[in-house]
C-alpha cells in the first residue's frame, strides 16, 4: 500500500455562512473528482484538463482525502484539521492556498502556522502547493472564463 496523502485546501474563511458553504461545497466537488479519479473514470470539464497533462502524476496520484481548512471567521481552522488528520494516522499533507495571488496569507501566515504544527508533530510531513495564479494556465483561464459571462 502506498503512503496516504492528504489535500488540504485553505481558504480565508468569511463571516457570510453562504460564503462558508459555497466552499464546503467546492472541497465536496473536489471529493467527487477524487474519487472518480481514483475509478479510472472521466470526469466533468477536467477530462480536457487530463488530456492536455497526459493522464501524467497530477491525476495518478489520487489523494487518500481531501480536506478544507479556513484561516479566519470560519471552521474547521487548518489547525484543527491538520491535528485531527494526524491523529488518524496520516502524515503527509499536501497544502493547497485557495488565494488568488501570494499575499500575506499566502507566503507568511500559512508557513508559520505550519511550521508551528511540524514543532508539535515531528512526523508531519507537507508540502505548501503554489497558489492559483502562479500557474501558467490561470491567466488564459480567467480570459475563457469572462468571456463564458458574456
Amino acid at each position: 500500500m502506498g503512503i496516504k496523502k492528504v489535500l488540504v485546501v485553505v481558504s480565508h474563511g468569511s463571516k457570510r455562512q453562504e460564503s462558508n458553504q459555497e466552499f464546503k461545497d467546492f472541497i465536496q466537488e473536489l471529493n467527487e473528482i477524487n474519487s472518480e479519479s481514483k475509478n479510472g473514470d472521466e470526469f466533468g470539464s477536467l477530462a480536457v484538463v487530463s488530456d492536455e497533462i497526459g493522464r501524467s502524476s497530477a491525476l495518478s496520484s489520487q489523494y487518500a482525502e481531501i480536506k478544507g481548512a479556513c484561516l479566519e471567521f470560519a471552521s474547521p481552522q487548518l489547525e484543527t484539521v491538520i491535528e485531527d488528520l494526524m491523529k488518524e494516522g496520516y502524515e503527509y499533507f499536501d497544502i493547497l492556498p485557495l488565494f488568488i495571488f501570494a499575499g500575506y496569507h499566502v507566503k507568511e501566515d500559512i508557513p508559520e502556522r505550519m511550521q508551528k504544527l511540524k514543532n508539535n508533530f515531528e512526523e508531519l510531513d507537507y508540502k505548501i502547493l503554489d497558489h492559483p495564479a502562479a500557474a501558467d494556465d490561470f491567466a488564459p483561464y480567467i480570459f475563457a472564463h469572462a468571456l463564458g459571462q458574456k
